[in-house]
């Protein structure tokens, strides 16, 4: 009877022990690493605008950029210098690899223009704490285009 007792009790001490010991052990299965994608999601607001080395938007644009987890976008650049300002509109994709973001434009009030309707924007991206610099692939030149962006959110 003594050793059916002590069995008990140290069936009870496993089971009781057991669960604390597995919350301790770091888990095999460990959560993947955030894509580009989710770090770019959210509300983002326009602190530059930089093409060719000048300011055509001006030294204060305004400007938000809307990027959600189901691939679309919206972005309105409001000028404070000699370019227009412009809007446009459409669906995303991020090539993590490459570091760059696809804009595929449904809508704009850019005419022909950079955000005309039915072009593909391709731009290379980088993070930085809650800022996010996307820049066109020629750096050099009349298309060397940077903007400046801050998280919003």
């Amino acid at each position: 009877m003594k050793i059916k007792a002590r069995g008990i009790i140290a069936c009870l001490a496993l089971l009781t022990f057991l669960p604390l010991a597995q919350l301790a052990t770091p888990s095999l299965a460990q959560s993947p690493a955030k894509s580009l994608k989710d770090d770019l999601v959210g509300h983002w607001q326009l602190v530059s605008v930089d093409i060719a080395s000048r300011a055509p938007y001006g030294a204060d644009p305004q400007g938000s950029m809307f990027l959600d987890a189901g691939g679309h976008f919206s972005v309105i650049v409001i000028s404070s210098g000699d370019a227009r300002s412009i809007a446009y509109f459409g669906t995303y994709t991020v090539n993590d690899a490459a570091k760059s973001m696809t804009m595929h434009v449904a809508g704009s009030s850019g005419g022909s223009g950079v955000g005309a309707a039915g072009r593909d924007l391709t731009r290379l991206v980088g993070l930085s704490g809650d800022q996010l610099t996307v820049q066109n692939q020629t750096t050099h030149g009349p298309g060397g285009v940077t903007l400046i962006w801050k998280k919003a959110n």
